[in-house]
This record gives structure tokens, C-alpha cells and sequence, in this order.
């Protein structure tokens, strides 16, 4: 699954020269948290988002002072982003994004580690989509297991693998048993933690019938 697969075409975006207000109202009737910021070619200038109108002047003094000492006081950075008109001036300009044919585990990640909502997707150096957290949401719903196993063998080898690989699980104190495409764990782990992951990873392959977990859970081993 790529970016290109899930991602919104039809982008809300806004010019730098528009005002902040009309870029409010934008926001409000098309009930999105953040605006793209875009040239007339269409290149990437920014994104102006919830969080960077929380200190606006128009909230009132509380919003947009910051007490230094016994006095409220303000760098001048900080004034022009609270009280400019421009969305310009109030706009994030250092913009995550990433490319169509980024995939969406790594998007997902990316969202994850920066505290994000939206990450735009560029082609050429212009904007093409953008991914929100409900096309996150769309990819899950869409997704398939991403590993098929045909016959009692082949499901048991692909069974083992993921509880080795994934889990690190010992194969010498874990094993597996398929009969009629249902499987059954054996063995022993150190940890009801584990013993559900690997119920999980079983079931994940696609062909498994069903799982039965006589996983024990067993003493940690040195």
C-alpha cells in the first residue's frame, strides 16, 4: 500500500496572501484542523493548522502574552504570528511530507513520531494529495493479511517464521502443529504478554481455520 493508493486528491489549500479569518472560515465549513499552503504553481508553501492560531490576538491579551518576570512580554516572532493578518506570516513552513510512492506503514510512522495529523504528497516538487488520519483508517479497513499459506506445511513454516522472526520466540521451546488448516501452539514462553502475540501472529496468516494456544507461560529463563 502506498501514499498514492489512499490519499486525497481534491486538496482544501489556501494562498499565503489570504487572511487569517478567511482561512478560519475555510477550515469550519469543510470541518478539517488544518489548511495547505500553496503558490499559484501549486508548490508547497506551508500549512497553517489549529495549533497555530492558539495564541492569536484576537483571542484576547491571555492568548497571546507570555509572562516574563512581572512583565508580559513577547519576542517579535511570536508578535508577527499572533497579531498578522497574513496567513503567510501565521503559517508552519517547515512541512513533513513525502513522495507517491512512499508506503503507508511509513506514513502511519511518520504521522506517529511527529504528532501530526496531515502529511502532504509531493510530485515534482508540487502537491498532488495529502493523508489525513482517517486515510490511515481507510488503508486498515482495506488491508489483508501479507502472508497467504496454502496447505498444513506451508501454513506451519509460515506460522513458525512469524513467531521466530517477529516475536523472537525460541524455537526450540515453541512449536506448531496444523491440522486441516487449524493451528496449535505449543510450547512455552516467559510471559502471558507473549503467549497473546503469538496467538495474534498465528492468526494474522491468512489460510489459518482457527488457533488453539497451549502456550505456557513459563518462568523468565536466564
Amino acid at each position: 500500500m502506498q501514499a498514492k493508493d489512499f490519499m486525497t486528491r481534491q486538496v482544501v489549500t489556501v494562498s499565503a496572501d489570504h487572511s487569517v479569518s478567511h482561512a478560519a472560515r475555510i477550515m469550519l465549513e469543510n470541518r478539517i484542523s488544518g489548511l495547505l499552503v500553496c503558490d499559484d504553481s501549486g508548490k508547497l508553501a506551508g500549512v497553517l493548522s489549529e495549533g497555530d492560531l492558539l495564541r492569536r490576538a484576537e483571542l484576547g491579551p491571555a492568548a497571546w502574552r507570555r509572562a516574563v518576570g512581572a512583565a508580559d512580554l513577547m519576542d517579535p516572532e511570536s508578535f508577527t504570528r499572533s497579531h498578522s493578518w497574513r496567513v503567510g506570516d501565521v503559517m508552519t513552513k517547515q512541512v513533513i511530507s513525502v513522495a507517491e510512492e512512499t508506503s503507508m506503514d511509513r506514513v502511519a510512522a511518520i504521522m506517529s513520531t511527529n504528532g501530526i495529523n496531515r502529511v502532504p504528497v509531493l510530485s515534482g516538487g508540487r502537491l498532488v494529495g495529502i493523508i489525513t488520519r482517517s486515510d490511515i483508517l481507510r488503508a486498515i479497513a482495506h488491508a489483508v493479511p501479507d502472508v497467504t499459506a496454502r496447505g498444513d506445511q506451508e501454513t506451519r513454516r509460515a506460522v513458525l517464521t512469524r513467531l521466530c522472526s517477529d516475536l523472537g520466540l525460541d524455537r526450540d521451546t515453541t512449536d506448531v502443529s496444523v491440522e486441516d488448516g487449524n493451528v496449535c501452539l505449543w510450547g512455552e514462553v516467559d510471559s502471558q504478554a507473549k503467549r497473546e502475540a503469538a496467538r495474534v501472529a498465528a492468526e494474522s496468516i491468512c489460510g489459518v481455520g482457527g488457533v488453539r494456544n497451549k502456550l505456557r507461560v513459563g518462568k523468565n529463563r536466564l
